[in-house]
């Protein structure tokens, strides 16, 4: 008859047969590397309200691409994908002042998991001259370029 030996291989054999069928990782060949052209435009969303009186310079802002980014039917930046904003400037209004906040968009993230860094003509809110304060709700649109070529795994 069979010895115990051969009942163990069988054995060894049938799980690894097993785990390699469940953990098999998707073809690289379903995935192919596009260019993303500098240039090409990144339509964003601020998650967050700003007011000129409690935001300060270098204030980090929480924005989501309201669109997605495609090449040749690809998506390279995923509508909803996350992106950073920065505040560069600050004024604060009264005393012959307009308050004012200066805000541009700097990256955004790829499918594949890259920071696409982007530039953006500096969006500017202002306010009436003493009368309130600047302020960006949630859901206003910037948007900005992709700053250089570069390739995403899509």
């Amino acid at each position: 008859m069979f010895k115990p030996s051969f009942f163990r291989s069988l054995i060894a054999v049938a799980f690894t047969l097993a785990s390699t069928a469940v953990f098999a990782l998707p073809s690289p060949a379903l995935y192919q590397l596009v260019n993303l052209t500098a240039g090409t435009v990144v339509n964003v969303t601020l998650n967050e309200s700003i007011d000129a009186e409690s935001v300060s310079v270098g204030n980090s802002l929480d924005l989501m691409v309201r669109a997605n980014v495609t090449v040749n039917g690809k998506v390279l930046i995923a509508a909803g994908a996350t992106a950073t904003g920065w505040v560069k400037s600050v004024k604060k209004g009264c005393d012959g002042k307009c308050s004012e906040i200066t805000i541009t968009v700097e990256n955004a993230m790829a499918v594949d998991g890259q920071m696409v860094n982007l530039r953006s003509i500096p969006h500017v809110v202002k306010a009436p001259c003493c009368k309130g304060t600047a302020k960006a709700d949630i859901g206003a649109n910037l948007s900005a370029r992709v700053l250089n070529d570069i390739k995403i795994n899509a």
